[in-house]
């Protein structure tokens, strides 16, 4: 009887050993990878790194970050999220009994569109971090781009598309001594100029929607510290910029805790740039 068991004992462990590999090679098949895609440059001029282009996620990180991650506005999409140019799209994903088309931002948003709407999530918890190329950021501690904090006249520019041709399309902001000159050109002629009153001024090429660059400003205290921001989609159309909406961002005292905090608002506004009066809507 020993003699037999022994016989049998290699089989034993034989059986054993292949239903373990079976498992582990049943869990390597489901546990799917997406990497990312990467086009173009951070809107920084940031240039991609080996890691944004080796950026992926696995079926198991996504689970985790889509349980992590919770509905953000439009506002905060805006205001507190960086656009990077590498995006993990994922097609059919099954999310609360429906499937969306995902689309996984390195700037730790997602965006999921199920056929009709796009709704954004956002994952701001420090267990978000090591799923992303970037994190939330926090406005009041963003700093006054380096580039125009000096007095003297600076000129900057930005590429843009605006008929989605390889015409030289460009946005160029000149630094005067009270104000700042913006100005837009396609094949090298000029066919807008708009003075605008701020403490700086930035241009977003990182576009998220349809239009064709973001304009944001800003504005400090009498310490230098960032006292205010607004961020404007401009869209462009028969040779000419457009507004429709004006997301701004105001640190004042909060009615219910009496601290400290950025209080956010969205404004509809269907005009031209030209047209735009920032002093009138400031008052409001």
């Amino acid at each position: 009887m020993m003699k037999n068991f022994l016989i049998l004992l290699p089989l034993i462990f034989l059986f054993y050993n292949c239903k373990g590999q079976d498992k582990d090679e049943k869990k390597r098949i489901e546990t799917k990878v997406y990497v990312a895609n990467c086009k173009g440059e951070y809107s920084t001029k940031e240039k991609l790194a080996e890691k944004d282009k080796a950026w992926s996620l696995n079926s198991n990180d996504v689970e985790k970050i889509m349980k992590l991650s919770v509905p953000i506005t439009e506002e905060e999409w805006h205001f507190s999220y960086p656009i990077t140019p590498c995006n993990i799209d994922i097609k059919d994903y099954l999310y609360k009994g429906k499937k969306y088309d995902l689309q996984i931002n390195g700037g730790s948003y997602i965006s999921f569109f199920d056929g009709k709407k796009t709704q954004i999530l956002g994952c701001e918890l420090p267990e978000c971090k090591k799923y992303f190329l970037k994190s939330k950021e926090n406005i009041d501690e963003e700093d006054l781009p380096s580039s125009f904090n000096s007095n003297s006249t600076q000129t900057k520019s930005y590429k843009v598309n605006f008929n989605k041709s390889d015409k030289n399309d460009l946005i160029i902001i000149e630094k005067n001594k009270n104000d700042y000159t913006l100005k837009a050109q396609t094949d090298n002629k000029v066919f807008f100029t708009k003075n605008i009153d701020c403490d700086f001024i930035e241009i977003d090429t990182a576009i998220k929607n349809k239009q064709a660059f973001n304009l944001i400003l800003g504005y400090t205290d009498q310490y230098q510290n960032a006292s205010r921001k607004i961020v404007i989609p401009v869209f462009f159309k028969n040779n000419d910029l457009f507004i429709e909406k004006l997301f701004i961002a105001t640190l004042g005292i909060s009615a219910k805790t009496g601290e400290e905090e950025w209080m956010q608002k969205e404004i509809y506004e269907k005009i031209t740039l030209k047209q735009l009066d920032l002093d009138k809507i400031l008052s409001e």
